[in-house]
């Protein structure tokens, strides 16, 4: 009894420690998923900003019912081989950025208040606004635009 006694706070610890770290893995890979479908739907070019946006939150299902997500679209580049803003070729960056959050509250100390974050370049694979409708690239200015998930 006495032997369980000391080793059930280590055992606990590292169960609780487990349980978090998988969740916070969890939650990266699906913030690296977002931002991956998001530059896919950027570069295909499926609407707006919100509409890409949209498509990012939509997608991430771990993350996305109870924490704070951000969409940032960027221009990088116009296309190096077509001028004109908005061409095939033309280089964008999609950035969703998340807040950690825990499962137990047990590591609260150690990985609240985190942020999740990743960034994907991505090169356009149709022209913006190149059907007549409404592109996140024109949507847009130099420094961006953000999209908070609902």
């Amino acid at each position: 009894m006495v032997e369980f006694a000391l080793a059930l706070p280590l055992l606990l610890a590292l169960l609780f420690g487990l349980i978090e770290m998988s969740w916070a893995f969890a939650q990266t890979n699906d913030v690296r998923h977002g931002s991956r479908e998001g530059a896919r739907a950027a570069a295909v070019d499926i609407g707006t900003v919100a509409a890409v946006g949209q498509a990012v939150c939509d997608r991430m299902d771990v993350v996305a019912p109870a924490q704070n997500i951000q969409v940032t679209l960027t221009r990088v580049s116009s296309s190096p081989t077509v001028p004109g803003e908005g061409s095939v070729g033309a280089l964008g960056q999609i950035s969703v950025e998340a807040d950690l959050k825990t499962i137990t509250g047990f590591y609260n100390f150690l990985l609240g208040g985190k942020t999740l974050e990743s960034t994907v370049e991505f090169r356009l694979e149709r022209p913006a606004g190149g059907d007549g409708n409404a592109t996140w690239w024109d949507d847009i200015d130099s420094s961006g635009a953000t999209y908070t998930c609902p």
